[in-house]
C-alpha cells in the first residue's frame, strides 16, 4: 500500500478491513496463552514437589518438545494457523505429563534414602512401560483424526499430525533427557522419608467400592447413561459463534431493479447503519455473486446488479458483540426501502439453508413457498427468505413456427440475433485491441435504452436461408413477461432453498432440528426431496466422521494396550475410564453455556487418551505387583497409593495448561474455547473416579480372565515339550 500510494499519488487508498490484522492478533493471542499455559503447569508441579529443581526439570520439557515439533510440521509443510495453534495450545498440559511421570517416580525415591543418580536409573526403569504406553495412547487416538475424510479432513490433517509428534517428543524428552537431569541436579535428601500413607478418605472410599463391586459398577453405568442423555440435550453447532469485528450483509434488490436504486438502497443502509457508534466503515459492491444458500452458496447470480454484500468494519473497542450488533441492526436495515439485507457468516453464507430438489418446477416452487410459510412460525429461526433472487421483468422473444418456416429463418440464428443485439457476442469470437501487454475484447450491442424497445428489437433483421433478411418482429413474438431471475440445479436436478437466520442463543443443530419437524418437510410432495447444504451439512459431515473416528482410535487404543501388557483382557480395564470423562465434559458445556461443536468434539477426543492415561499408571503398576507375587487386592491398594499422586499431578497441569484457553482469553479465543472447556470437565471427572473405579474394573476383568484361562488352556500349544513325568 505504501508503494502504490507513493506510485499514484493522485490516488487515495483507504484501507477498509484486513483479515491479517485478526490472523496476527490471534497468533499473538494464542502465543500467550502457551506462555501462560506453561507458567501454570510448572507452578501445579512446584505446588506438588515443593522443589524448584524438580520443578525446573519437568518444566523444561515443554519447550523442549516444541521444538522438534515445530521441525516437524516445517518438515511437512504446515504452517502457523488456527488449526495447529489448537493443536498446540489443547498439548501444552501433556507435554509435562511424562516429564511429570517420571521425576515423581525418582523424587520419591530420593524421599526414601538414594542417591540420585541411582533413584533416577531405578525410577526411569520402573515407570518406563507406563510413560510409553500413555504416550501411545494419545498417539493412537490422534492417528485416525488426520485421516478423517471430507470437511472436517480439512481441519484435523495438520491438528492430528501437529498433536502426535508434539507427544511423540515429549516420550523422548521424559525417556532421555528428564532422567540425565534428574541424576545430576537433584540433590540427595539428608534424611530418609517412609512410604507416603493414603489419605483416609480415600482408603475408605476405595475400599467400600472394592467391596461392593456389584454397586459400584452398577453406579458407574448410570452415571454413564445419564452422561449420554445429558450429550444428546446439547445444541450442537458446526463452529462457535465468533466475535470478529466485521460483518457481512447479503444485499438483494426489488425485482427489474437498476445500477442507481442500488445505490440508492446502498446508501440509505450506510447512512443508517454508520448512526450506530459499533461502525467504523461500510464497504459496499453490486453487480457481484449474491450470497445465497445452497451447495457452495448456490444461489449465486454473478453479475447481477440486483445483487451485491455489504462489509460492515466494527470498531475494535465496542461494548457489543458480533452477534449482538446484528440483532441490533437487523430492524434497522429492514426500514430501508426497496432491497432486502440479510446477514451472512463468516463462511459468507447464511446461517441456515434448507435446500429442497426435484424435476417438477412448480412442485418444487409450491413447496419451497410453503416452507418458507412454517418456517416463519418457528423461534428458533428468523427472517427466513428465498437463496435465489426474486422474479423480475424481462424481455421473451416466442418464436412463431409458421412464421420462421415460411421465411426460412431457423431457431439457432434467431438467437443469434437477439444475443448479439442484447449482451453481445461471446469474447471468443470478437475482435480485440491490443494495448501494451493486454487484449481488450470489443464486445458490441445496441445501446441501453434500445435493449428495452420493443419496438427498436422487432425492426432487428434476420437472415434467412434465401440470402435475404426480415424482421425480427416478422418471425417472433416480443414481451415483457416475469421470470426467474435463475435456475439452480443441485446433481443435475432443479433447486429451491430457503435461507434463514438463527435464533437469539439457538445453535445450528437445533434449528435444523426444527425446520425438519415441520409438517412440510415430513410429507414433501411426490418427487422433491431436500438436499444436504451449508454448514448443515458440515455439521451431519463431522458428527459422522467423529462417530467412525472415535471407533478407530478406541480399537487401535486396545490393539496397542494389548501388544504392551501381552494380555486381551486387561486393556478391558484401561477402556472401562473412558465413558467417565463424558459426563465432566458435558457438565462443563453445559455449565458455560457452550455448543457440541466442531472445537469440542476435539476435546472429547482428546479425553479419549487422557482417561485412559489413569488407567494405565494404575493397571501398570497393579500387574508389575503381582508378577511379583502380591496378592490382587494388596497389588490394587498399593497402586493406588503408588500412582495417586502422579494421576492427580498430570491432570492439574494439564487443567492449568488449558485453563488460559478455557476462560476466554485474547483473540479468536471463541474457537478454542469448547475445546479446553470440555477436557477440563472430563478431566476432573475422569481422574476422580478412575481412581477408585478402574480399581473395581480390574478386579472383575482379573477374576474372569482367571476362570478363563484353564478353560482354554487345553486348546493352546505349550511353548516346551512336556517332560516324561509330565507326561
Amino acid at each position: 500500500l505504501a508503494k502504490l500510494r507513493a506510485a499514484n499519488p493522485a490516488i487515495r487508498f483507504t484501507k477498509v478491513l484486513s483479515t491479517v490484522d485478526d490472523t496476527r492478533a490471534s497468533f499473538e493471542a494464542t502465543v500467550h496463552v502457551l506462555l501462560e499455559g506453561m507458567a501454570l503447569a510448572a507452578l501445579v508441579v512446584f505446588l506438588f514437589l515443593r522443589d524448584w529443581r524438580s520443578t525446573a526439570i519437568a518444566a523444561i520439557a515443554m519447550p523442549l518438545s516444541l521444538v522438534p515439533t515445530f521441525a516437524a510440521m516445517l518438515l511437512f509443510g504446515f504452517s502457523l494457523n488456527v488449526v495447529t495453534l489448537l493443536g498446540l495450545t489443547l498439548v501444552i498440559g501433556i507435554l509435562v505429563d511424562d516429564a511429570i511421570v517420571e521425576i515423581e517416580n525418582i523424587e520419591k525415591r530420593i524421599e526414601r534414602g538414594q542417591r540420585p543418580f541411582e533413584a533416577a536409573m531405578e525410577g526411569a526403569d520402573a515407570i518406563g512401560l507406563a510413560v510409553v504406553a500413555t504416550t501411545a495412547a494419545i498417539v493412537v487416538v490422534f492417528a485416525p483424526v488426520s485421516a478423517m475424510p471430507g470437511t472436517a479432513g480439512q481441519f484435523f490433517r495438520e491438528f492430528g499430525v501437529t498433536v502426535a509428534v508434539a507427544v511423540i517428543a515429549s516420550l523422548a524428552v521424559a525417556r532421555f533427557v528428564t532422567p540425565l537431569m534428574a541424576a545430576y541436579l537433584l540433590k540427595p535428601k539428608s534424611s530418609a522419608h517412609g512410604e507416603p500413607e493414603m489419605k483416609p478418605f480415600y482408603r475408605r472410599t476405595l475400599g467400600w467400592a472394592l467391596d461392593h463391586r456389584w454397586l459400584s459398577i452398577i453406579g458407574a453405568t448410570l452415571l454413564f447413561v445419564g452422561s449420554v442423555a445429558l450429550l444428546a440435550r446439547l445444541p450442537t453447532a458446526f463452529e462457535p459463534a465468533q466475535n470478529t469485528d466485521y460483518v457481512l450483509v447479503n444485499i438483494q434488490g426489488a425485482p427489474g431493479a437498476t445500477a442507481s436504486d442500488m445505490t440508492r438502497a446502498i446508501a440509505d443502509a450506510t447512512v443508517v447503519l454508520k448512526r450506530r457508534p459499533e461502525v467504523a466503515h461500510v464497504f459496499a459492491s453490486i453487480g457481484g455473486a449474491s450470497m445465497g444458500g445452497g451447495p457452495g452458496g448456490a444461489g449465486q447470480s454473478a453479475g447481477d446488479l440486483r445483487s451485491g454484500v455489504m462489509t460492515v468494519v466494527l470498531n475494535h473497542e465496542r461494548q457489543l458483540t458480533a452477534e449482538q450488533f446484528k440483532e441490533v441492526a437487523r430492524p434497522l436495515l429492514r426500514a430501508v426501502p426497496d432491497a432486502r439485507f440479510s446477514f451472512l457468516g463468516v463462511t459468507q453464507q447464511p446461517d441456515v439453508v434448507v435446500t429442497l430438489t426435484g424435476e417438477d418446477g412448480a412442485a418444487l416452487d409450491r413447496a419451497a413457498a410453503e416452507l418458507r410459510r412454517q418456517m416463519g412460525g418457528l423461534t428458533a429461526v428468523r427472517d427466513p427468505r428465498p437463496a435465489s433472487l426474486p422474479a423480475g421483468p424481462e424481455i421473451q422473444i416466442v418464436p412463431r413456427s409458421a412464421e420462421m418456416a415460411r421465411l426460412g429463418v431457423d431457431s439457432q440464428t434467431l438467437a443469434a440475433v437477439a444475443r448479439l443485439a442484447t449482451i453481445g457476442d461471446i469474447e471468443a469470437n470478437v475482435a480485440k485491441a491490443t494495448q501494451g501487454e493486454r487484449r481488450i475484447p470489443i464486445i458490441i450491442r445496441l445501446p441501453s435504452r434500445e435493449r428495452t424497445d420493443l419496438e427498436a428489437l422487432s425492426r432487428l433483421r434476420v437472415p434467412t436461408t434465401s440470402g435475404g433478411t426480415t424482421t425480427l418482429g416478422a418471425v417472433a413474438d416480443i414481451r415483457f413477461e416475469a421470470g426467474p431471475s435463475q435456475i439452480n440445479r443441485y446433481d443435475r436436478k432443479r433447486q429451491e432453498a430457503i435461507d434463514a437466520d438463527l435464533g437469539v442463543g439457538v445453535a445450528l443443530g437445533t434449528a435444523v432440528e426444527a425446520v425438519n419437524g415441520l409438517p412440510v418437510m415430513k410429507n414433501l410432495p411426490t418427487g422433491v426431496g431436500q438436499a444436504p447444504t451449508g454448514d448443515a451439512e458440515a455439521l451431519a459431515e463431522v458428527i459422522g466422521a467423529f462417530g467412525i473416528t472415535i471407533g478407530a482410535s478406541i480399537f487401535l487404543l486396545y490393539g496397542v494396550m494389548v501388544l504392551l501388557f501381552g494380555s486381551f483382557f486387561k486393556p478391558v480395564t484401561i477402556l472401562s475410564a473412558l465413558p467417565l470423562a463424558i459426563g465432566g465434559a458435558v457438565l462443563a458445556l453445559l455449565i458455560t453455556r457452550l455448543d457440541l461443536s466442531l472445537p469440542a468434539m476435539i476435546g472429547f477426543l482428546m479425553l479419549l487418551g487422557l482417561a485412559a492415561k489413569n488407567s494405565i499408571l494404575l493397571v501398570e503398576y497393579v500387574i508389575e505387583r503381582e508378577r511379583e507375587g502380591m496378592s490382587q487386592r494388596d497389588a490394587l491398594i498399593e497402586a493406588c497409593r503408588e500412582r495417586a499422586r502422579p494421576i492427580i499431578m498430570t491432570t492439574f497441569a494439564m487443567g492449568a495448561g488449558m485453563l488460559p484457553t478455557a476462560l476466554g482469553i485474547g483473540e479468536g479465543s471463541e474457537f478454542r474455547q469448547p475445546m479446553a472447556v470440555a477436557v477440563i470437565g472430563g478431566l476432573i471427572t475422569s481422574t476422580a473416579l478412575s481412581l477408585v473405579l478402574v480399581p473395581v474394573v480390574y478386579e472383575f476383568v482379573d477374576d474372569f480372565e482367571r476362570w478363563l484361562r484353564p478353560k482354554l488352556a487345553r486348546f493352546v500349544t505349550p511353548r516346551q515339550a512336556p517332560t516324561e513325568a509330565q507326561a
